[in-house]
């Protein structure tokens, strides 16, 4: 039996009522998505967001209204949307990482841009693979399905975008409105917050030990016992020597 995947839920944001209706007509030959508002400014956007609570976002990059899309970090992590920031000008899109922006499209659009993009939402959003139909619901079992998760983060370096696969980062650090990726003695920082990072880490290979710190689980070559039950991973290689009275408790039990 087929699983019905239920809609993405979208909010599509333009002051430009052209490229905010193409925009529109495009996404709605999408079986699979659902445009719950047409916002023209981020003041709309951010009510709807907060009233709708949609799966996607689609912003303009540069709205005419005093809004600026930096304040989505003021909305809580479990209702903030998967965000595709759509810009006329490539140095706009940019700014995207800056917005906790998965991916953006630019102006006109292209298709296949588009296609790819929401085939990138989709795995984000659903993190399920897809269950064979000729297998005998019977023998489905669902809680089995393992969620799948990004391989590569989009960091942006000085006028470009370097992709860093996530299985090379050691461990990662809170640093003020970013995380800081640390890959042996080379540094990135990352416009995230660590709650935001967390979700999309698989939980077998990334464990968070400490509110600013999440650790990849193969780095861990050792643990000291600390006194009140705490432990210290001493990587001193990479920087890293994190005590916590939670995080390595769950590599132990």
């Amino acid at each position: 039996m087929n699983i019905q995947m239920k809609p993405i839920r979208t909010v599509v944001v333009d002051n430009d009522l052209s490229f905010l209706y193409e925009l529109q007509r495009t996404l709605r030959d999408e079986p699979d998505i659902e445009i719950v508002e047409e916002c023209t400014s981020g003041r709309e956007a951010l009510h709807c967001i907060r009233e709708k609570q949609p799966d996607l976002l689609f912003p303009d990059i540069q709205l005419s209204d005093d809004i600026n899309f930096n304040v989505l970090q003021s909305i809580d992590n479990t209702i903030l949307p998967y965000i595709v920031i759509t810009a006329s000008h490539s140095q706009d899109a940019l700014q995207a990482f800056d917005l906790f922006a998965i991916d953006y499209v630019l102006k006109p659009y292209d298709r296949d841009r588009l296609d790819r993009t929401l085939e990138r939402v989709r795995k984000l959003i659903h993190r399920t693979d897809a269950i064979d139909t000729a297998i005998p619901s019977n023998l489905h079992d669902t809680s089995a399905v393992k969620p799948s998760y990004p391989e590569r983060f989009m960091v942006k370096l000085h006028d470009k975008i370097i992709f860093i696969k996530i299985h090379d980062v050691d461990w990662i650090e809170s640093a003020g409105n970013y995380v800081r990726l640390h890959i042996g003695k080379d540094q990135y920082l990352l416009r995230d917050t660590m709650n935001n990072i967390e979700r999309k880490l698989d939980p077998e290979n990334f464990i968070r030990i400490h509110r600013t710190s999440i650790v990849n689980i193969d780095r861990i070559q050792e643990l000291q016992n600390w006194f009140n039950g705490d432990y210290c991973s001493p990587e001193r290689e990479n920087d890293l020597d994190h005590t916590t009275d939670v995080g390595f408790r769950a590599i132990l039990n």
